[in-house]
């Protein structure tokens, strides 16, 4: 029979039983939250490095294929288009590579591992890229939706509050400076074998 005070001999008391349970439940939340906040660090400074260094690359690389005289005239007409036919225009890119994501995760259930990782992450740069240009040839007029312009202004207010805590982070300061400090290296190095 359990006793709420503890007797000679049988140890601690069921009083203090339940308060070390409570301890360990209470310490138990408290490393999940920060595991959870350590994963969402680490999530948001992966998308940090790739927004600002792969996006805007794609987003140079698509303007320089936008000057392709067929292009161009394509671009400009998408350009033109009114708000929600802006918006089929925006969602084009992902409905087209869909099925192909779908293809690399089959692959990748039938042991094909390897193959459809390749499909998946091809089918993600591709769509990211055509994704980034057409929104910013369409963001004019999607912006003049009331409910897009919301949802716009409300992602990128949470976004830019992500990026000040990241950016914050002293791991995230010692990583730029050790990247600028290789770029820094590998330009000096490609100078000094290939000249400018």
């Amino acid at each position: 029979m359990f006793s709420l005070s503890p007797e000679p001999g049988r140890g601690l008391g069921l009083r203090a039983l339940l308060r070390q349970l409570h301890l360990m439940q209470r310490n138990l939340k408290l490393i999940l939250i920060a595991v959870a906040r350590g994963a969402f660090t680490l999530l948001a400074a992966l998308w940090i490095f790739l927004e600002e260094w792969v996006w805007d690359a794609m987003q140079a690389c698509m303007a320089w294929f936008g000057k392709v005289p067929g292009i161009r005239w394509c671009e400009a007409r998408i350009t033109g288009l009114p708000p929600y036919a802006a918006m089929v225009a925006f969602l084009i890119p992902a409905a087209i590579l869909l099925p192909f994501k779908l293809l690399a995760f089959w692959l990748i259930a039938r042991g094909h591992g390897l193959l459809g990782l390749q499909v998946f992450v091809i089918a993600k740069i591709v769509g990211t890229a055509f994704l980034a240009r057409i929104f910013a040839l369409t963001r004019p007029a999607l912006l003049t939706i009331g409910w897009f312009a919301r949802l716009h202004a409300a992602f990128t207010a949470w976004r830019d509050r992500v990026y000040a805590y990241v950016k914050s982070l002293p791991a995230w300061r010692a990583a730029k400076a050790w990247i600028a400090t290789v770029r820094g290296s590998v330009r000096d190095w490609y100078r000094s074998r290939f000249g400018n």
